[in-house]
């Protein structure tokens, strides 16, 4: 996970007026009736996924995040098309494990671009779901349009507004908590997760044997040695093509369009970057 850079300017969607009067006629219905949209299982304040989801919504996230999932950092188009996620989840909220879903969400937040990321079906639909927990709860909870976000204290990270870097770092491929809000966020996306963690192990491998031969140098190796990589190669023009190689998948693998950037700075944080 690490931060990314949003555009503060919204698509043009989210502004327009269908967006305006949505977003209204739940306050008007809320305002009308607390105690009901409050009531388990109600659905009154639910939101449909025809604005916030739509393609020009998407296109921005992906090109924010780099093609990846916010919290994961998998890169996602190759095997699949992505969510458009509430960090603040819009029809309900639960503060933890085994606690109910509490009424209503934060459907005031639904379009707004600040609360949408992109992410893996895996981290949002499988983990962290309808979770919002804060540290302050319930005092410090945004129950309604009239309630103010500053006064709570999320435990999820906000990629686009925390720096992951302070709160989670690696033990190579298993992401460590730093912070009780990093303990939180590996938690509720299940970033240590069985096939994830199997992933990022695969990749460090990979990024570190290109490490290892792109600090060649035939230049002053042993005879010995540039024999024997020579060999490997084939000819001595051959291996200089694959330290070049090695470089630049190496110089690479840490710029924020990288998969599991984070990670990847976390073990050679001698990289470059960008």
């Amino acid at each position: 996970m690490i931060r990314i850079k949003k555009s503060s300017v919204a698509p043009a969607i989210l502004k327009a007026a269908g967006v305006a009067a949505a977003r209204q006629a739940r306050e008007v219905r809320y305002d009308a009736n607390p105690a009901a949209c409050r009531a388990p299982g109600n659905r009154l304040l639910n939101v449909p996924a025809t604005l916030y989801n739509h393609a020009s919504v998407k296109q921005k996230l992906i090109a924010a995040q780099k093609e990846k999932c916010c919290y994961c950092e998998g890169k996602l188009l190759a095997v699949g098309y992505g969510e458009v996620e509430h960090y603040r989840p819009k029809n309900g909220f639960k503060q933890g494990t085994g606690l109910p879903l509490e009424k209503p969400g934060y459907y005031w937040l639904a379009y707004e671009w600040d609360n949408l990321l992109f992410t893996c079906k895996r981290c949002n639909g499988g983990h962290k779901r309808n979770f919002f927990p804060l540290a302050n709860h319930p005092a410090g909870r945004a129950y309604s349009h009239h309630d103010t976000l500053a006064r709570e204290q999320p435990l999820l990270l906000h990629p686009a507004h925390d720096d992951p870097a302070a709160h989670i770092g690696f033990r190579r491929a298993v992401a460590v908590a730093k912070t009780p809000r990093g303990k939180a966020t590996i938690q509720l996306c299940g970033l240590n997760r069985k096939h994830k963690l199997e992933r990022r192990r695969t990749h460090l491998a990979h990024i570190e044997s290109h490490d290892s031969l792109a600090d060649l140098n035939i230049g002053t190796m042993p005879a010995a040695d540039l024999a024997r990589e020579v060999a490997k190669c084939g000819s001595a023009q051959a291996l200089v093509r694959r330290i070049v190689q090695a470089k630049t998948i190496r110089d690479q693998a840490a710029f924020n369009r990288a998969e599991y950037a984070g990670m990847v700075r976390a073990n050679l944080p001698h990289l470059p970057l960008r």
